[in-house]
């Protein structure tokens, strides 16, 4: 039964395979957790299911990037693979949704559930579901779904960091993406490479002016860039923003912002430091090489350059 459970909830997400579960999910009578992608060893998604006196199982799921799935499976149903079928979902005998779901396998069905949508809302507050397909019509209490949901978010969000095994044949197996989409993905990771270095050369102006006038002090480099920085706070803050918008796009999922956002101001102060040091240096190599002049020369600078 669990091998069962494992390969319906794995065929939820949008990866082919997928290993599990993590961690545990228990609301009510929904059980599930966390899942990786094989490929790759990243997150993929979380989902739970359910049992129903009827012979179905109905699932719910939700990805990295936070879109949900609802299904169900019965092991007596004998459909098409890859058909899609149009349906009705009825909540609590008055709220009628047309919805289109896709044939997983033989016996599962999945149904996309936007967020923010008529079907998510009726799903989180309904007492009962029923699946009414032509003349057959299945009913399921909606037990606690209103606490499930939020527990699903919360698993995405504290799961997006975790990696699972890889299988080598799982990566060999997944559908390669066109020309035109690895096309349309480099011509992306260009465009957020130009405005990452933009925002960064803005920033170092930022603290190259600010910066500045601290050079000729006492302070240590790593006070005086640390003073620039919350100068330049905001042009800090993007450039971490830029780093993070690049990296979900070479990983295709979401990262751990907080993560990627310490370590890109980390780095941002390092490189900083790095130029204060050498601008000192530079500035006391002009000095010994010209004559005592009178003060009043002009404010030192930071070059912005790396």
């Amino acid at each position: 039964m669990r091998g069962l459970l494992l390969a319906l909830t794995v065929l939820l997400s949008p990866a082919a395979q997928a290993a599990g579960p993590y961690g545990e999910i228990v609301v009510g009578n929904w059980k599930g957790g966390a899942y990786t992608n094989d490929a790759t060893g990243a997150f993929s998604h979380c989902a739970v299911n359910a049992g129903y006196r009827n012979g179905t199982r109905m699932f719910t799921s939700i990805t990295g990037d936070f879109k949900w799935l609802i299904g169900f499976a019965h092991p007596n149903w004998k459909l098409k693979p890859g058909a899609r079928l149009n349906l009705q979902l009825v909540f609590d005998r008055s709220a009628r949704i047309d919805v289109t779901a896709d044939v997983k396998t033989s016996s599962l069905i999945a149904i996309p559930m936007p967020a923010e949508s008529q079907l998510i809302n009726a799903f989180r507050h309904g007492r009962y579901l029923e699946l009414v397909a032509n003349d057959q019509r299945l009913t399921f209490a909606l037990t606690s779904t209103g606490e499930m949901l939020p527990a699903l978010v919360e698993c995405a969000k504290q799961s997006a960091s975790i990696r699972g095994p890889v299988n080598p044949a799982a990566g060999q197996n997944a559908a390669k993406p066109s020309e035109a989409e690895t096309q349309a993905k480099a011509e992306k990771r260009a465009v957020l490479e130009k405005t990452r270095d933009l925002i960064r050369t803005r920033m170092l102006t930022c603290i190259g002016r600010e910066g500045g006038p601290m050079l000729a002090t006492d302070e240590k480099a790593e006070v005086v860039a640390k003073a620039a920085m919350i100068f330049c706070r905001a042009d800090v803050d993007a450039l971490a923003q830029a780093i993070i918008e690049l990296q979900e796009h070479d990983a295709s999922r979401p990262v751990d912002r907080e993560a990627v956002r310490r370590a890109a101001a980390q780095s941002v102060q390092d490189v900083v430091v790095a130029q204060i040091v050498k601008s000192r240096g530079e500035m006391l190599g002009r000095r010994n090489q010209q004559p005592a002049t009178p003060s009043g020369g002009g404010t030192p600078t930071i070059s912005p350059s790396l």
